[in-house]
């Protein structure tokens, strides 16, 4: 088995364990950007729109840090 093959099952093997996961990422990382597209419009981010942004972007480290969690098992 060629190192090309180990590695397709492995990475096939973490998308089936983390699948999930790299779904609600995604979908996490969707909002992140839309937050800030919304926010640059106008070209001047309120207080408001800059605590959305923290929040997204906070959303995104807590999917990512569960992914980890998932992987390591």
């Amino acid at each position: 088995m060629s190192w090309q093959e180990i590695a397709l099952i492995v990475v096939t093997v973490l998308l089936l364990v983390a699948g999930g996961y790299i779904r609600k990422l995604i979908k996490e990382v969707k909002e992140f950007f839309d937050v800030i597209h919304l926010a640059l419009q106008d070209k001047d981010i309120t207080a408001k729109e800059l605590a959305s942004i923290i929040k997204e972007a906070s959303d995104i480290k807590t999917v990512v840090l569960e992914i980890v969690k998932k992987v390591r098992g």
